[in-house]
């Protein structure tokens, strides 16, 4: 006779036979071992809640799918959560991952709302009438953000930083000159749209860094945020922004480097003990005007040059920054009420 578990009891079993399974085990597996009696839909929630709190990593995708449990030392310590009951910790997480991705894609151009992109996460289907490129990039970018928590409490270094681009491109062009996890071998540039460029020109053309510069860029970019130890707010937000510039101004890859640049730039405030910095889709062309004013006034770096430069234009990203951060603020706020 099947024991009569409440909802709680059974969920609890389920995730107990995940994390002392010694290898990947699939929804079947798990029905095998604990007997449960909740639909497999069910158990797949209670799974993609535990993989949001880094308890389970999930591998593969439909009939593939294999659940894997992780030990201690790959959970990341979140100072923000501290004094939020377990339930709390869980929602914000979850909200903070949905409210990133949906932002940071849709700054690119990706067409899911935030209610369809919460969708996709939380249940890992597909909305009708939206293309199948969108719901890869919802996707690989919440693997991102898993693998930046990952990076939480262990070095940063180059090789990590590629992982990431792994995640957010999820579509593998088999194009020598667009790497897959590897630095852009092209030079690549932009075109900048402002009111008061110099000459009366109504475009100029901005180059990135050169390829061949790259590697040691990135080496350098690296270095700076191992450097990072703000002992405040205003100077982790700072500190985001420097990050994000030299990435924005260096653009190491072919493609995906506005997600890469928003992640890694906020490792500095995670290691810090602070919320995630979500910069708002609505507020798209304020954020690409200031990046265009910093391109428009200074080059890209060169080896053997400053990084960025100071001034006016940083200043103006530093306070823009600040004023994005109110949204994780109120998103906070809005939880422990």
């Amino acid at each position: 006779m099947r024991p009569n578990n409440t909802g709680k009891d059974q969920r609890a079993l389920v995730l107990n036979y995940v994390s002392s399974a010694n290898k990947p085990v699939s929804i079947s597996d798990i029905k095998s071992a604990t007997d449960f009696q909740v639909d497999n839909r069910t158990v797949q929630r209670w799974l993609n809640s535990a993989a949001k709190q880094r308890l389970v990593l999930i591998t593969g995708e439909r009939k593939a799918r294999r659940y894997v449990g992780l030990p201690e030392k790959n959970k990341p310590t979140f100072k923000f959560l501290a004094g939020l009951p377990g339930s709390k910790q869980q929602e914000l997480l979850s909200m903070l991952r949905t409210t990133w991705t949906h932002n940071s894609t849709a700054l690119e151009g990706n067409t899911l709302n935030l209610g369809e992109t919460q969708f996709i996460l939380s249940e890992g289907l597909t909305v009708s009438g939206k293309p199948l490129k969108d719901h890869k990039e919802v996707m690989g970018h919440a693997t991102a953000i898993d693998l930046l928590y990952d990076m939480i409490g262990s070095e940063l270094t180059v090789g990590k930083i590629k992982q990431l681009h792994k995640a957010v491109q999820t579509d593998v062009i088999f194009d020598i000159d667009k790497p897959y996890g590897d630095f852009k071998v092209v030079p690549n540039g932009t075109y900048l749209l402002l009111d008061d460029l110099p000459d009366g020109k109504s475009s100029v053309y901005h180059a990135y860094s050169r390829p061949f510069d790259v590697p040691k860029l990135m080496v350098g970019l690296v270095e700076y945020i191992e450097s990072c130890q703000p002992h405040s707010l205003d100077e982790a937000i700072t500190m985001y922004a420097i990050a994000h510039l030299i990435f924005g101004q260096v653009h190491p890859f072919w493609d995906g480097n506005g997600r890469i640049a928003r992640l890694i730039a906020n490792l500095i405030l995670l290691r810090a003990g602070y919320a995630p910095l979500v910069i708002p889709a609505t507020r798209r062309l304020d954020y690409i005007t200031i990046l265009s004013k910093y391109s428009a006034k200074h080059k890209a770096p060169c080896v053997g040059e400053p990084l960025y430069q100071v001034g006016n234009e940083l200043d103006a990203f530093v306070n823009f920054c600040k004023e994005c951060y109110q949204g994780t603020i109120n998103l906070i706020e809005s939880i422990r009420k």
